[in-house]
């Protein structure tokens, strides 16, 4: 009899370390069955500063996922992002051989082949090839061009790749805690498995995941990934704003209040009414007009979506069914969708607001979205593994690791 199988995912982001325990059961179905959380420190912007501080915050969300799951933990598929990870296009082409006619498994093989092997500076390191569609003499994309007739047979491949040394920091904070690392996955793939459908890929969608110090974008057409990239800019920089640009005494506790809970990002910035937060102990209250911290918060959320607008082929901005969906704890931002339509002019689906006091769904939490949705990357590589398309994931490290001593 078949028996469940249980896969993890780890993210060390800005804010949070989160640690996410699914089991998979013999039909493909998917279940949560553990969460470990803790603050995170010792990571700046997506990345991990000092390893001691990191590396202790990987331990703490462990030991919780563990007893919360009621499962040992070995090995995680670790999410990583930062703004040295980018994003490029890579086609493939092959040409079917004078006398054959008929395209085989053996072509289509051929060009992926070619297109996965995009040529990189030696200091960088491919974390994610996402594959696409083929074209056929240069006619529409066909997922499946075995058995047609053609000479000409393309496919793009969209390499994702980063600093060899950065990328190590993360996988020696995990492998020293000790875990084994499965794979290493640009974040917002794994994002991209939890908040988009097939058919919102196939119809063209924009995902913009805004955490705490890094915003991560993906690009889909088609159903095939065709841009993707890190913008070193989030929530945590909007509130060093508003602690800068105001004239009082503020906390960056006072900030975040301030923001979530006053803030408009489409707001009047000519409002003069006070918003206003109480410090606990009822000390050092702080007062700010409306309209200057909407300005604040506009500003800086426009020149980041301003950034991943200019990091998007300008075809794909125009395409007709393109539409924008937002992740991650700043997307819930109000006035965000209206301050996106206002710079994109396309449709924009923002999460919903989260009802004060009450606890929502992990699954319906948008801070969660890169956690969750590495489970459902795991199942994916799972199921490649299955069909023997090794992914060499041990070899990859193997030669990381070896390439830096």
């Amino acid at each position: 009899m078949a028996q469940s199988k249980i896969l993890v995912g780890l993210e060390i982001g800005t804010s949070k370390t989160c640690m996410v325990v699914g089991e998979i059961r013999p039909d493909a179905s998917a279940t949560i069955i553990g969460i470990g959380e803790v603050a995170s420190a010792g990571v700046r912007k997506g990345e991990i500063v000092d390893q001691s501080m990191a590396r202790q915050c990987v331990c703490d969300a462990w030991q919780l996922a563990q007893d919360h799951a009621d499962v040992d933990i070995l090995n995680v598929f670790l999410s990583v992002t930062g703004d040295h990870i980018v994003g490029e296009n890579n086609v493939g082409s092959f040409r079917l051989p004078d006398g054959e006619e008929i395209i085989d498994e053996s072509h289509a093989d051929i060009a992926r082949e070619k297109a996965e092997k995009k040529e990189l500076e030696a200091d960088r390191f491919v974390v994610n090839r996402e594959s696409g569609g083929f074209s056929i003499d240069g006619n529409e994309p066909t997922r499946h061009p075995v058995g047609l007739t053609g000479r000409t047979l393309d496919v793009n491949c969209h390499v994702m790749h980063g600093i060899k040394t950065r990328l190590q920091n993360s996988l020696l904070c995990v492998r020293q805690v000790p875990l084994e690392v499965e794979d290493l996955v640009f974040a917002p793939l794994a994002t991209a498995q939890m908040v988009l459908t097939r058919q919102q890929k196939d119809a063209g969608a924009l995902l913009i995941d805004i955490g705490g110090g890094t915003t991560d974008f993906i690009c889909y057409k088609g159903g095939d990934v065709v841009a993707s990239g890190c913008i070193p800019v989030g929530g945590n920089t909007i509130n060093a704003d508003i602690v800068k640009l105001t004239e009082q005494r503020l906390s960056n506790k006072a900030a975040e209040v301030l923001k979530c809970t006053e803030g408009n990002a489409f707001g009047d910035v000519k409002d003069r009414s006070l918003a206003q937060y109480r410090s606990e102990l009822g000390m050092h209250d702080v007062t700010i007009p409306r309209g200057d911290l909407n300005r604040i918060i506009r500003n800086r959320l426009a020149d980041t979506l301003l950034r991943v607008r200019d990091r998007i082929p300008q075809e794909l901005l125009q395409h007709s069914g393109m539409s924008i969906y937002f992740s991650g704890g700043t997307s819930l931002m109000r006035g965000l969708d209206g301050l996106t339509r206002y710079i994109f002019n396309m449709p924009v689906h923002q999460p919903a607001p989260q009802e004060p006091g009450r606890r929502q769904s992990y699954l319906a939490d948008p801070r969660y979205c890169t956690a969750i949705g590495l489970i459902r990357f795991a199942q994916r590589y799972d199921d490649d593994a299955l069909r023997g398309k090794d992914p060499s994931v041990l070899q990859r490290f193997f030669n990381l690791f070896r390439s830096s001593h």
